[in-house]
């Protein structure tokens, strides 16, 4: 599994974490990027390469790519501050306590790319940590966080634990 983040710079996000998406595929297997379709719950895939599992975001500042052998999904964000309102709805008491807001936003949203769907979906979907462990109720869903960059980005992934580090990208986009 290969996680890349990279600041956002003057391309917009949709057109920044595809040419991190192209940059990511070919780093990784040495090929151009294959044609993308969208699930029926709006989950892209590759077609021609089913084995290849990839998920995408971007927030003001940064985009981040996840590229693996199994299913996974990534969410980043820029430091910002999180409703209230939303925090209570879909995040526990004990979560909050254990968790920054922030973080357990890009943890939900990193197990909704996951799984596809909306975040309404995991309004019961519960993180807890145990030592440097992020651990869910879900069997064989393993999350991670990483602060990098002066952004949050979380990883959930089917089977295997995310990588300890991401790959910041500083090249240039027109490299991609």
């Amino acid at each position: 599994m290969n996680i890349y983040i990279a600041r956002l710079g003057a391309r917009n996000g949709s057109a920044a974490v595809y040419a991190l998406l192209g940059y990511a595929f070919r780093a990784v297997y040495g090929d151009g990027l294959p044609e993308i379709k969208k699930t029926s719950n709006g989950k892209p895939f590759f077609p021609e390469r089913p084995e290849v599992y990839f998920s995408l975001s971007h927030s003001k500042s940064h985009v981040a790519c996840a590229l693996s052998d199994v299913p996974v999904g990534v969410d980043i964000e820029s430091p910002r501050d999180i409703s209230e309102r939303a925090i209570r709805f879909f995040c526990s008491d004990e979560e909050r306590a254990l968790f920054d807001p922030l973080d357990l936003w890009v943890l939900k949203e990193s197990y909704v790319k996951l799984i596809g769907g909306t975040l309404a979906s995991v309004k019961n979907l519960r993180f807890s940590r145990q030592n440097d462990k992020i651990l869910s109720k879900e069997e064989n869903v393993f999350s991670k966080l990483y602060h990098t960059d002066g952004c949050s980005a979380a990883v959930s992934a089917l089977g295997a634990v995310p990588p300890d580090s991401v790959e910041l990208f500083t090249g240039s986009y027109d490299a991609c």
